[in-house]
């Protein structure tokens, strides 16, 4: 029983996927505890705590390499202290990418956005795969941040405050729309493209519902251009999705995903979920251990990024260079 900090059910179910038992998620949660009533930064904290607590540490978060403290800034000091399902990490530099320890992990929404951001996205993703979520939180990332391009001073982010105002979202959603509209014209109505469409229309209908800082008009314009679309949509249907079905490979390539054994997990879902001869209680057992496997699947391609990302900042310039060209070259064709 855990007395201390109370872990969420996501938090519980992370940590048992990173093979912590109830002994260690009990130590775990004493280590958090502590830090929370200690003075001082999360380096200091860190830095007196003992090597088998900082092992602890490093399998909680799933960190492939000891912790280096030295080496780490406050911001991957302070997200090791933290929750796993990252209801508590911190972006202290404010550019999307979260630190934890000495691993950086693209986190979306934002960990800095205001609660409603949140909310509009748990609603508008609600019914979605989580290959799909995955794809959209890197896409979303990339759109509100733009391409991370290691060398290549960057434009300053936009505050909390002005990405998610009234002009931030307005601006963002016509940015999308816009991307969108240049997909179809290539590519037509493929199956990707109509994700995109449907998660724009629920993400910016669910922002306008729990954000008193959108203006009524931005609903009203949103149904237009949503009618205007449903009107062009059935000549597009049939269009080729070999572009789209490229881009995904791609993608899948990059972060190192098993694509069909997401497609087999997923199939299996769908047998339990038509199968009457289970309850709704034995379905909802078998679902959840599939569900448990994508997790890791996720995970383990997350943690291959940063271990490329790593790679890339050794490799001689001329060469990361035409790496993240290609990186750039992919974004602005999708």
């Amino acid at each position: 029983m855990i007395n201390s900090i109370q872990f969420s059910e996501k938090s519980l179910n992370l940590l048992s996927l990173r093979q912590l038992n109830n002994d260690e998620v009990q130590q775990f949660s004493d280590i958090l505890n502590q830090a929370k009533d200690q003075q001082g930064s999360a380096k200091d904290k860190l830095s007196a705590m003992s090597s088998d607590e900082l092992a602890l540490v490093q399998k909680a978060n799933s960190l492939a390499a000891a912790i280096n403290v030295s080496s780490l800034t406050e911001e991957g000091a302070a997200n090791l202290l933290s929750q796993p399902d990252n209801s508590d990490k911190v972006d202290l530099n404010n550019d999307g990418i979260v630190e934890v320890g000495a691993a950086k992990n693209l986190i979306f929404p934002p960990v800095n956005a205001p609660a409603y951001v949140n909310t509009a996205w748990e609603s508008a993703t609600a019914d979605m795969s989580e290959s799909d979520k995955f794809v959209l939180e890197l896409s979303m990332h990339i759109a509100v941040f733009g391409i991370n391009i290691d060398g290549v001073q960057q434009q300053q982010a936009l505050s909390p405050q002005q990405q998610w105002s009234q002009q931030g979202i307005d601006d963002l959603f016509t940015n999308l729309k816009s991307n969108l509209e240049f997909r179809v014209n290539l590519e037509g109505w493929t199956d990707h493209n109509l994700m995109l469409k449907g998660f724009y229309e629920r993400f910016e209908s669910a922002l306008s519902q729990t954000s008193s800082l959108l203006i009524p008009s931005a609903q009203t314009n949103a149904n237009a251009t949503t009618n205007t679309t449903e009107n062009n949509q059935s000549t597009f249907e049939e269009s080729n999705t070999t572009y789209s079905n490229m881009m995904q490979l791609l993608l899948d390539a990059r972060m190192g995903i098993d694509r069909e054994k997401l497609e087999e997990i997923e199939e299996k879902i769908q047998t339990i979920e038509n199968n009457p001869d289970l309850s709704g209680k034995q379905k909802q057992q078998l679902i959840k251990a599939l569900q448990q496997q994508k997790e890791v699947i996720f995970e383990e391609a997350q943690r291959r990024t940063v271990e490329n990302e790593k790679r890339k900042s050794l490799l001689p310039n001329n060469i990361n260079l035409l790496e993240r060209l290609e990186e750039q070259q992919l974004k602005e064709l999708g």
